[in-house]
């Protein structure tokens, strides 16, 4: 079984939603992004999302844009991101998981890129802008490595598409909260909470609703009606500000407001 349904069973058999945390790979530098992490597993982040730099990453705001240029510009690779997933494989329990676009996955190659993840102990894949439709080949490689490639939904998704989406979901279904790209937003739209009841009875595989998620009173109400809650730029701007130390509290906070617990 592949880690990040563990973790769900296990989260599931105690009562608990899964919180995933997303941190840009090489931000601040290569070294810190390891100690982010394993500090974020000991704060209560259930899953982690590490992000590949990428040139044009089309689905990020300006947050994660910012974030992967300064990683870029330090000399922040595929590779040397592999580095860093193989030292969390002897230093942290969580699952962790690739967040990329096709375009380095591509040049790095399928079959080497999968297989890498099985090396260094990468669980699953996010690739936003690798189409469903379009995702067979790369899903059958990771498969066969015990690579998980999510899934997305919109609460936009069109019913017939999302039951096909379904089908084959694994892990868990990545539901994006608002359209447009990622970053901080002020509210949850009533039609994102209808989609996930909608969504939720059509599949048993986890639901995970990301994208704009910051507040703890957020996290506490699409908690409520999801498996698992990502939060990404929110932290990013902490890194970016210089302001490490302060993440850990605010994992603390956003674990507890998920649990229904005040912060």
């Amino acid at each position: 079984m592949n880690r990040i349904d563990e973790k769900f069973l296990e989260l599931g058999r105690k009562g608990e939603k899964a919180l995933i945390t997303y941190f840009t790979a090489g931000l601040p530098t290569e070294g810190e992004t390891a100690r982010i992490v394993k500090e974020a597993e000991r704060a209560g982040a259930d899953i982690v999302e590490l992000g590949i730099p990428f040139s044009d990453p089309i689905a990020d705001g300006p947050v994660i844009q910012r974030a992967s240029f300064a990683a870029l510009e330090k000399g922040m690779n595929t590779d040397r991101v592999f580095g860093i997933c193989e030292n969390l494989k002897h230093s942290i329990t969580i699952p962790y998981l690739l967040m990329t676009y096709y375009n380095p996955v591509y040049r790095y190659g399928l079959s080497r890129f999968a297989k890498k993840c099985t090396d260094t102990g990468v669980s699953g894949v996010i690739i936003p802008d690798l189409p469903h439709e379009e995702s067979a080949d790369a899903r059958n490689i990771f498969r066969k490595r015990g690579i998980i490639l999510i899934n997305f939904l919109t609460p936009f998704t069109p019913l017939k598409r999302a039951r096909r989406i379904l089908e084959n979901a694994e892990g868990f279904v990545y539901l994006v909260t608002h359209a447009g790209v990622t970053g901080q937003k002020s509210d949850i739209p009533d039609g994102t909470l209808k989609a996930i009841k909608r969504f939720g009875k059509m599949t048993d595989v986890p639901i995970a609703a990301g994208f704009g998620i910051s507040t703890t009173e957020q996290v506490s109400r699409i908690g409520r009606s999801v498996d698992g809650v990502i939060v990404g730029s929110f932290l990013v701007k902490k890194i970016i500000d210089d302001k490490i130390e302060e993440l850990w509290e605010t994992i603390a906070n956003l674990k507890k407001a998920l649990a229904g617990r005040n912060s």
